[in-house]
């Protein structure tokens, strides 16, 4: 544990609970009356100050709630969890920390109350927590509530075969959707169903396979008891599908859905990849990352969990001055309840759909030169995209990261969890605007201080272009948060490179006060 988490000297599990009941009338309690269906629009919105609503993170925000149920931890598992709270504004946040041990698929009760913790993080710093210095559970999940709608939360899973950071999640929903996914020979593929509410829910899942729509007989009615976290494990239950797609629906109550994705290196892929997933199927997505690095390939996976068909434009935009390099849009089908993947080069030992469900687009990206990549469905039926980026286990760095596109821009992100020491740290930035430059200016967020990165301070982006920023080259310290501002609303993304050879992450920024994309993009 570092930063400011506060405990008694007899162990980690027991913590100074005077913060806690400061928080109670404002997180406890607007946590339970947002999320327990008060809260018609599933925005997961706290209550505060007797009728003050307000989301976080935002401009408006008084307090925020964060869902983190994506991790192990217990000794020799693969995905060692902490989260990390940041805060990026003048005055000290309080984050009520919960965490939740898994309990057995199948029981009627939560296996053991959450244990609690609070910590202090001090003005412009960030504080982490590992959550198996408080609970020693196979899979463990988070539930913290900040008295500020200005700091986020973030969460790191960290194993054998790779590391992922990501953001929490922010709301619960009745509905989740996960675009990609693989049960073959080599992987293992796990959901968390995070309940910490005060009231059971039932879920059931459905599978689009390789070989069709799969609802297995045991996962049709999956008990989560209130305040548990229980874990499915889909390897044993869909096993050996190259590609799979995923949506959990409740038939009682709301919870929060994560994915854990591992590849042990048998088949020429290693990697770790984690997070929640999808609420809702978007119309439009912006992918700001694309590699540049040889070795390294991504693919893209749409995938339609209605009951219609989602006819769609993809543009690739190309990191060139010549804005005519580009290729044109061109048109994909999505079929009702089925996915289909975009293959940017040469996935090797990554698994694809099937034919007719892969299609390659290599053949209009040109040799090392990176992309960012906008989908717009045309015909209103909304779907869920996800970007995979892997290089096979002999390259250097090795790994999987998996990512949601971001259906939102902002002026103001934030991302926090990079270590320096441990990895290479990234940031892209796209501007989608047609017409209009964006100036960005990012700064470091450490030690209590925000300073601007001096040779970033501002860059000009042009309409429909990317900034690329090697952050771990321009700015000392080893952990920090990154704090982007810009003058028009932008796209950020963020990439981890391991320095020791396995593991990268890549994912998105933490908006906030987010603006719908602007359909110009595409």
């Amino acid at each position: 544990m570092s930063g400011g988490a506060e405990s008694t000297g007899e162990g980690r599990g027991r913590s100074v609970r005077w913060p806690l009941l400061l928080l109670a009338l404002l997180t406890v309690v607007g946590l339970a009356v947002a999320d327990r269906g008060d809260d018609e629009s599933g925005t997961g919105i706290l209550l505060l100050d007797l009728g003050v609503t307000s989301a976080a993170p935002g401009s408006l925000a008084e307090g925020g709630v964060w869902y983190c149920g994506d991790g192990t931890s217990a000794p020799g598992e693969f995905a060692d969890h902490s989260v990390i709270v940041a805060n990026p504004a003048a005055a000290p946040v309080i984050a009520a920390v919960s965490v939740y041990p898994a309990t057995p698929a199948g029981s009627v009760s939560a296996s053991a109350a959450p244990r609690e913790v609070t910590l202090t993080v001090p003005a412009w710093s960030e504080a982490s927590l590992r959550l198996a210095e408080v609970v020693e559970s196979q899979y463990t999940a988070a539930l913290v509530e900040i008295n500020s709608g200005q700091a986020i939360v973030e969460q790191r899973v960290q194993g054998p075969t790779g590391v992922d950071v990501m953001p929490c999640a922010t709301r619960s929903s009745a509905v989740w959707h996960f675009a990609a996914g693989s049960t073959r020979r080599d992987a293992r593929l796990a959901f968390t169903l995070f309940n910490p509410f005060p009231d059971r829910a039932v879920v059931k899942f459905t599978f689009s396979t390789d070989e069709g729509i799969r609802e297995p007989q045991t996962l049709r009615g999956v008990l989560v008891p209130p305040r548990s976290l229980v874990v499915i494990n889909a390897t044993d239950v869909v096993p050996r599908f190259s590609s799979v797609s995923t949506t959990i629906e409740s038939q009682t109550g709301r919870i929060v859905a994560g994915r854990l994705q591992l590849f042990d290196g048998t088949e020429g892929l290693e990697g770790l990849t984690a997070g929640p997933g999808i609420p809702e199927p978007q119309t439009q997505w912006v992918f700001p990352t694309g590699p540049t690095d040889s070795g390294m390939v991504e693919h893209m996976v749409l995938y339609n969990p209605s009951d219609e068909e989602a006819s769609a434009f993809v543009g690739i935009r190309l990191d060139s001055a010549d804005s005519g390099l580009s290729p044109a849009p061109f048109e994909v089908s999505v079929p009702p309840r089925q996915q289909i993947a975009l293959a940017f080069g040469d996935f090797g030992a990554y698994p694809l759909p099937p034919a007719p469900f892969a299609y390659s687009a290599s053949s209009t990206l040109p040799d090392g030169v990176g992309f960012w990549t906008g989908v717009q469905v045309y015909n209103g039926v909304p779907i869920v995209a996800e970007r995979v980026a892997a290089a096979s286990a002999s390259s250097s760095p090795a790994g999987v990261a998996t990512a949601a596109g971001t259906p939102v821009t902002a002026v103001r992100h934030l991302v926090a969890g990079n270590r320096a020491s441990e990895a290479e740290v990234a940031l892209t930035v796209v501007n989608p605007s047609s017409d209009a430059i964006a100036l960005v200016t990012v700064s470091r967020v450490a030690d209590g201080q925000v300073v601007p990165i001096s040779q970033l301070d501002p860059l000009e982006v042009a309409p429909h272009n990317r900034l690329l920023v090697p952050v771990d080259r321009l700015t000392d310290g080893d952990s920090y948060a990154l704090l982007v501002e810009s003058t028009q609303p932008v796209a950020v993304g963020r990439s981890l490179l391991s320095r020791m050879g396995t593991g990268f992450a890549s994912g998105g920024a933490v908006p906030f006060d987010p603006l719908p994309l602007d359909p110009s993009a595409f």
